[in-house]
């Protein structure tokens, strides 16, 4: 984990730590009320509430393929104008189970950060590959009903 002295590396931290418990909940905080989610499959908005039942799948799934908390290993923000800044980030992922060597996983994503509220809200989460892909790719997931 990177220790940060600038607001937006305090928030990712923070935001780092939530995303890796159980309770998803707080985890929403983190995100604006819609979101733009834009990856490898294109772009779309997305609600909380869409969101919030996503994420426990999500949880489960990594869960089941051994996933170890994953850790924020970098960061670079690059300030867009008073209100915004671009955080480019770069998250470990270790995969550990008894069918599979252990596997660690470097994966890169962009954050567009509103910065002006009360708190600060992810607007936009770009990650730059898509983690199903790497995770066949890597022989992590081979079968496709653990998706479901």
């Amino acid at each position: 984990m990177i220790q940060s002295e600038t607001a937006v590396g305090r928030f990712f931290e923070v935001y780092s730590r939530a995303s890796n418990e159980a309770n998803i909940s707080p985890l929403l905080s983190y995100f604006a009320d819609p979101f733009l989610s834009a990856g490898p499959q294109g772009a779309q908005c997305v609600s909380a509430a869409e969101f919030a039942v996503v994420l426990p799948k999500r949880k489960q799934l990594f869960e089941r393929l051994g996933a170890k908390p994953a850790s924020l290993v970098s960061l670079e923000e690059t300030p867009l104008e008073a209100r915004y800044v671009l955080a480019r980030t770069r998250w470990r992922m270790e995969f550990v189970r008894e069918d599979l060597e252990p596997t660690e996983l470097l994966l890169d994503s962009t954050f567009l950060v509103d910065t002006g509220g009360d708190r600060f809200r992810i607007v936009m989460y770009l990650p730059h590959q898509d983690i199903m892909h790497v995770l066949r790719e890597r022989g992590i997931l081979k079968d496709s009903k653990l998706i479901g």
